[in-house]
């Protein structure tokens, strides 16, 4: 069509002279703000209601509250599922048009997410063990594997770009996104309950100095339930100094109540 306006994309190396602090599309920086805020703000609520669940299923065999964390749990990568399923078309979409792809080095993310799945599916098993025959744990423990398959499913670009359909519109990332965030959460109160025996006020300069150096030997485990969920918007904006300074930001949290430490009134 003659009259129809032209849309110019600069080439990858204008695009990364122009931005180098904040990236094009700023999805992965409001899910860290969002992350931070509930942490500072809200998390004590929901690691209660999930320490309680842990507590009461594991060491007071509650059946009960085992089938809730079991429906937590299995809603949680549920949500997962659809997220990443339709996170695929919006974001391969964006990186087509700025002619950008994913690096190799983050096939080492999806082992990570790998790990998590595999952590996580060993609670289901675990859940599932008095209720469950051996055939039906194996199947659950390999089952659950998929939403890395998911993952790499959407980080993969399309071999011939698809024609646009209703999975390319805002609302439907929008969901993507509460769908991510929603799994974030659940491992951030689970991350929440096994640590808070740690959390007790730092007794002195040297407890603070030896309670650094054990977050940073445990802080692999901490990426392990923070870097999954998050992945899916660091394929887009990795190379950008805002995301890091964000991503730091919203671990934060976590980094104070393990080093410095809450009063156990907090409930931690």
């Amino acid at each position: 069509m003659s009259g129809a306006r032209k849309i110019h994309l600069p080439d990858r190396n204008q695009q990364r002279g122009r931005r180098r602090f904040l990236p094009f599309n700023y999805r992965g920086l409001i899910f860290d703000l969002a992350l931070f805020a509930f942490n500072v703000f809200l998390v004590r609520l929901l690691t209660r209601h999930v320490g309680s669940l842990l507590s009461r299923t594991f060491l007071s065999d509650d059946m009960r509250a085992g089938r809730t964390l079991l429906a937590v749990i299995s809603t949680a990568l549920a949500l997962q599922l659809v997220g990443a399923w339709l996170k695929r078309r919006p974001l391969q979409a964006r990186l087509h048009a700025r002619g950008e792809g994913v690096p190799m080095a983050f096939g080492i993310l999806l082992v990570l997410h790998f790990a998590l799945t595999l952590v996580t599916s060993a609670g289901i098993v675990a859940l599932l063990l008095s209720e469950a025959s051996g055939g039906t744990m194996v199947l659950v423990f390999f089952l659950s594997l998929i939403p890395t398959a998911f993952v790499w499913r959407a980080i993969t670009p399309y071999k011939k770009p698809p024609e646009p359909d209703w999975r390319n519109s805002r609302e439907v990332e929008i969901v993507a996104d509460l769908c991510l965030f929603a799994y974030m959460l659940v491992n951030l109160a689970v991350w929440n309950t096994l640590t808070a025996g740690a959390n007790t006020p730092a007794a002195g300069l040297g407890d603070l100095f030896s309670r650094a150096l054990g977050f940073v030997l445990m802080s692999p485990v901490l990426l392990l339930f923070y870097l999954p969920p998050r992945l899916l918007f660091l394929v887009e904006d990795y190379k950008y100094r805002a995301t890091w300074l964000s991503m730091t930001l919203a671990v934060a949290p976590v980094a104070y109540r393990i080093i410095y430490g809450v009063p156990p009134s907090t409930g931690w």
